[in-house]
């Protein structure tokens, strides 16, 4: 775990209700299936998103505006955040097999998208299945 200040690079509406949010700082200690504990000013508790991408010094999070916490991010536009990263176990892609299958709805599906790009980088043969509620 290591706390960092990140700078938000854009925070910006899928749908109605979820939003997605591209951070830059050191995120180093971050890999697949890992979350983010996103501090706000104001509340006591940080908000714990899972990571949806890295891509060099940049961390996406997708989070759904569900109570008090969430909608004070999906407000903000510019600005740093305190955040711990390198949260939770990852994933282990040494018991992922020939062909993985990875299977999610909803806010489980962002996620799986780093997942999904480093099985095929590594050369993986993966099938990716997704479901929504609504097409939005």
């Amino acid at each position: 775990m290591k706390r960092v200040d990140l700078q938000i690079i854009k925070n910006e509406p899928l749908t109605d209700s979820v939003y997605r949010m591209v951070l830059k700082g050191d995120v180093s200690e971050i890999r697949a299936g890992q979350f983010v504990n996103i501090k706000l000013d104001g509340l006591y508790l940080r908000r714990p998103i899972s990571v949806c991408d890295l891509e060099g010094d940049t961390l996406t999070i997708i989070y759904k505006v569900v109570g008090e916490g969430t909608k004070k991010m999906s407000e903000l536009s510019v600005g740093t955040l305190d955040v711990l990263t390198g949260l939770g176990n990852g994933y282990d892609l040494s018991t992922a097999g020939a062909h993985p299958v990875l299977i999610g709805g909803g806010v489980g599906v962002p996620p799986m998208y780093l997942l999904a790009k480093k099985l095929l980088a590594d050369g993986f043969d993966t099938t990716v299945i997704l479901g929504f509620n609504t097409k939005s």
